[in-house]
């Protein structure tokens, strides 16, 4: 897998359009679904809106088809509304790429430090960012011009399968999948999709939502360290993946 988070988010569209997700996310009180009741893709817009933070645990594999094996890692993302974004992998290696809604910064621990990279892309690289915070926020019933949207029933709940429109972004994509928990209060993995075989899958777990990160988290300069964010949400909440509030 290439070091670089970039890599990650390529295929991402452009601000203020959702289309990724990635991851994802969100999680909140609201409109309740089962896998044998079809819900809609209002209700799930609707059951995200609540979601004001959201720290989550995640597994990412990414299936090449010259590979054998997944490449895997894993690591932690956070999220807090306005458009404040982090993705922080701690294994195989150790990367954060940080948002604090108006930036964007990337750093790699290297020789015993935290290192920040100079982002050629900077500009692309806060559009996406600004992309995945437009998922978190729901609006796949509203945004009909970058994609098209569908939810269908799965075997652990509603999917929700994105379908670029833009040629450009086809080139890279055919399809996001977001496989959603059974209440809709949470998003359990996203499936990239690629034009050829290979694809990237994301799981989430341990889930916290709505609880308050520590000043810091966001810090474009000098991000807090994870082990200071996880204190701050255990201080405040106990162990990760406390029930989110209602």
């Amino acid at each position: 897998m290439n070091r670089r988070l970039a890599h990650v988010f390529r295929a991402a569209p452009r601000p203020g359009k959702l289309l990724f997700l990635t991851w994802l996310i969100a999680a909140s009180a609201g409109a309740q679904g089962t896998n044998s009741t079809p819900v809609t893709l209002e209700q799930v817009a609707r059951a995200m809106a609540p979601a004001q933070t959201v720290f989550t645990h995640f597994v990412q594999e990414r299936h090449l088809s010259l590979f054998t094996e997944p490449l895997r890692s894993e690591g932690y993302l956070c999220c807090q509304k306005p458009g404040r974004l982090r993705w922080e992998i701690t294994r195989p290696y150790q990367s954060i790429l940080v948002s604090d809604g108006s930036g964007v910064a990337q750093f790699e621990w290297m020789n015993d430090r935290w290192q920040k990279l100079e982002l050629g892309l900077a500009d692309a690289m806060q559009q996406v960012v600004g992309q995945i915070a437009s998922v978190i926020e729901g609006g796949y019933a509203h945004n009909t011009r970058e994609f098209t949207a569908a939810v269908s029933s799965g075997a652990s709940g509603p999917v929700v399968t994105l379908i670029p429109r833009r040629d450009k972004v086809r080139q890279m994509i055919r399809a996001i999948e977001v496989h959603l928990a059974p209440d809709l209060r949470g998003t359990r993995q996203v499936i990239l999709r690629e034009t050829n075989a290979d694809f990237t899958d994301i799981r989430f777990d341990e889930q916290t939502v709505n609880r308050p990160l520590p000043p810091g988290t966001f810090d474009r300069a000098k991000p807090l360290p994870l082990d200071a964010v996880r204190d701050a949400l255990r201080a405040a909440t106990g162990p990760p993946g406390a029930k989110p509030d209602a």
